[in-house]
């Protein structure tokens, strides 16, 4: 009697996904996780956690420190969501400060307030910007006297005193100031602007 060759069981196993995701693109994130997200339907990968790992391998080592020990326990429901939002909020060093620079470089000229602000938000575009920054960085834009205004004007919006810095950069212009009490002269000095920009904060203000 011929002896049987045992059969030998194969056991199913679960593992991490087969494909692996590009390196991370520094210089355009928001692109790279639609790309990431493209390769993680086109192998239906549909679950949170192998996303969350399969982003984790595909992060240069400066990106590690938006990897929190949090997002590996089971409080967090969406750790892949979370890294994403983490990274996006953030953003990449050098790339914020190439952002800077580009916004440090915009001024008034001799444009408006507005346009500055429409020229500031086409850099931004689609990145994330904390709101509270932008708005300093706005005020520091205008003469000094003009931001004095603006500064006190804390409950408008950041359009409301592009708005509001082009009425006070246009009448600082005029030579008919005597609407607000300011005398009239051939050329507005630092004190007649001054001036101006004291009655200006009362006319909002009130």
């Amino acid at each position: 009697m011929a002896e049987q060759t045992p059969k030998l069981l194969k056991l199913k196993t679960t593992s991490s996904p087969s494909f692996q995701l590009m390196p991370l693109w520094p210089d355009n994130i928001e692109a790279w996780f639609c790309y990431a997200e493209a390769d993680f339907y086109e192998h239906d990968v549909n679950d949170t956690r192998a996303q969350f790992l399969a982003v984790i391998k595909a992060l240069p080592r400066e990106f590690n420190r938006y990897v929190t020990p949090s997002m590996f326990s089971s409080d967090v429901s969406e750790p892949y969501e979370t890294l994403k939002r983490s990274i996006l909020k953030r953003g990449d060093p050098t790339n914020r400060l190439r952002l800077d620079q580009l916004l440090n470089n915009i001024d008034l000229h001799d444009g408006s307030a507005t346009d500055m602000l429409l020229r500031m938000g086409e850099v931004i575009g689609q990145r994330t910007f904390d709101d509270g920054r932008f708005r300093r960085l706005f005020l520091s834009k205008p003469p000094q006297q003009v931001q004095g205004v603006l500064v006190s004007l804390q409950n408008n919006t950041v359009d409301e005193l592009a708005a509001y810095a082009d009425r006070i950069l246009g009448i600082s212009k005029s030579s008919n100031v005597e609407v607000f009490s300011v005398k009239e002269k051939p050329q507005a000095t630092q004190n007649d602007i001054t001036e101006l920009c004291h009655a200006l904060t009362r006319y909002f203000n009130g």
